[in-house]
């Protein structure tokens, strides 16, 4: 199943796109409809039909409220297409955020997380110990099989 937009809906997600991840050009943070992380929803609404509905219920629903994307619209989108608005804003991160590109602005590593990404060090024993004495205080609280 291969998912497309035309030109004005590619036009109208890539708007979502910029309120829900703004650019911050003090920062040289680009936006996420400028960045085009639309090519990864449209990739991820090609091998699912879940992802394909809420995309177009997103674009069918912002063409009816307004002719301008503005923060009002997003907003109202949320609260309206909750659902489908939460997997429009995970899939608008998850875009974004597994970019090496964007994630050297960052900070982080250019490497994806896994296998061979960022480096996670271990928690001191002591604070392991810490949170959990209150489990280990409670006792057992299970029976046995």
């Amino acid at each position: 199943m291969q998912f497309h937009l035309n030109d004005k809906d590619r036009q109208l997600i890539d708007a979502i796109l910029d309120q829900l991840i703004p650019a911050n050009p003090e920062k040289a943070v680009p936006a996420a409809g400028k960045l085009g992380v639309a090519e990864f929803l449209i990739e991820k609404a090609s091998s699912d039909a879940n992802i394909n509905q809420a995309v177009v219920d997103v674009i069918n629903y912002t063409t009816k409220l307004a002719e301008d994307v503005s923060p009002q619209t997003v907003r109202q989108l949320e609260s309206e297409l909750p659902q489908e608005f939460a997997t429009l804003l995970r899939l608008t991160y998850m875009g974004y955020y597994s970019r090496a590109d964007i994630r050297v602005v960052f900070g982080l590593s250019k490497e994806p997380v896994q296998p061979k990404g960022y480096d996670v060090p271990s928690e001191a024993p002591e604070l392991l110990m810490q949170l959990t004495a209150p489990v280990l205080a409670g006792g057992k609280i299970y029976r046995e099989a």
